[in-house]
């Protein structure tokens, strides 16, 4: 693959200039199984004004007043996790033997044509200080509702069938590590929300090694629904996350079709007995759902002619569920009865494809490539991970490309 210095050292001033991340008019590659393309040829086509007002509150100067263009310094970033370069300096001594890459990501040039290559503190201060936990945070979430407002406009649901699962990181001598018994290490917990059409993670969470996955089912759904909300439609989760509250939570306050494991242990058909007047009385969890809302009559909000909708979703903003997760779970549990095969089959579409933890293991090094000890490098690499599988996917609906959208195969 040829680079042509004349052009970029002609094209350069026009970007400087504009603070612009890319010539509009230079035709974009796509890296393909028929094309390979340099990652950093790849990230000159990623328009970065999505995420600029974020990036741009970690600078004290306006942009292009600062020693290294923050686009550039932000592109290296997501350079590095697909080049799976683990420490900052050897991402320095890259660049530096590698000048042709860093025009390519955006950095300067002096008065011989050489790349100005910041060193590799400053390339640990740019992710771990100026923008760190929460600065990253905030990117991902703009890089997600940029995605999924991109992918509307090309006709694409992003976030319309989602999964949650976690995966473990195990962890090195780290006091934040705990052994966990089932996986027989000391780890951590990352918890993904992705798209599972088009494998792009919209949340993550990291927690504890032991911790109950039930406990963060809902603030990743919370997540999700901030760039995907009005896509949102079935989403398919595992045994750590099928309690009653995540049940009813998803199926009410998000509107989802809920597919998950069914635990050999639950009770089929539940129904709620009450004794009035010294008779028993059967009630269906629609019914119990009627008479628990009743008991609110005195409350402002109460409704009297109240749709079965509006009950259910009053008394899961009281934090009462089980009868809501049973209005649901009742005839999924019914169904997978009568046709055990066609319940599994759809449940099992989560482990058709590669989710997104094992792509992220596999090509980002999200497990082996943690820069630094204890749970905030760790969630900083984790978050990493997620913005580069965004990034690239940008990248590519950017140029109306809608197919593999968050590939890094085939990028060098």
């Amino acid at each position: 693959m040829e680079f042509n210095v004349d052009r970029y050292v002609k094209t350069y001033w026009n970007k400087f200039i504009g603070l612009t991340d890319a010539n509009e008019n230079e035709e974009f590659a796509d890296a393909t199984s028929e094309n390979s393309v340099r990652a950093s040829m790849f990230l000159e086509g990623l328009n970065l004004d999505p995420i600029m007002p974020e990036l741009n509150k970690h600078y004290s100067v306006p942009e292009g007043k600062e020693d290294f263009p923050r686009r550039a310094m932000f592109k290296a970033m997501v350079w590095k996790k697909i080049k799976k370069i683990k420490y900052y300096t050897r991402t320095e001594n890259h660049l530096n033997d590698h000048q042709y890459e860093a025009i390519e990501l955006g950095f300067n040039i002096d008065l011989n044509g050489k790349a100005l290559v910041p060193d590799h503190e400053t390339l640990r201060h740019f992710e771990k200080i100026r923008l760190g936990n929460e600065g990253m945070d905030a990117i991902m979430e703009l890089f997600c509702i940029k995605v999924v407002g991109v992918g509307n406009k090309l006709g694409l649901r992003i976030g319309e069938k989602t999964g949650t699962d976690s995966t473990p990181i195990e962890t090195h001598n780290d006091p934040d590590g705990t052994y966990n018994g089932h996986y027989k290490k000391e780890m951590v917990k990352a918890h993904i929300t992705s798209d599972y059409d088009h494998n792009i993670p919209l949340a993550k969470k990291v927690c504890g090694g032991t911790e109950d996955d039930n406990q963060h089912l809902e603030s990743l759904l919370r997540k999700t629904a901030v760039s995907a909300k009005d896509n949102m439609d079935e989403t398919w989760f595992d045994g750590g996350y099928n309690c009653v509250k995540n049940i009813a939570i998803a199926s009410v306050q998000f509107g989802l079709t809920c597919h998950y494991h069914i635990d050999q242990d639950w009770r089929r058909n539940v129904r709620y007995e009450h004794n009035f007047g010294g008779k028993t009385y059967i009630y269906t969890p629609e019914e119990e759902i009627n008479y628990l809302y009743r008991k609110f009559w005195k409350e402002p909000d109460y409704k009297k002619d109240a749709s079965l909708e509006y009950m259910m979703q009053y008394l899961v903003e009281k934090g009462i569920y089980e009868p809501v997760a049973m209005y649901f779970r009742n005839p999924y549990v019914q169904e997978y009865e009568e046709c055990p095969d066609a319940v599994l089959e759809v449940y099992h579409m989560r482990n058709i494809s590669e989710g997104v933890n094992s792509y992220m293991k596999t090509n980002l090094g999200l497990e082996t490539h943690v820069n630094g000890k204890g749970m905030k490098n760790i969630d900083l690499h984790v978050t990493q991970c997620c913005i580069v599988l965004l990034a690239v996917a940008l990248t590519r609906l950017q140029h109306g490309i809608k197919e593999n959208l968050s590939s890094v195969a085939y990028l060098t």
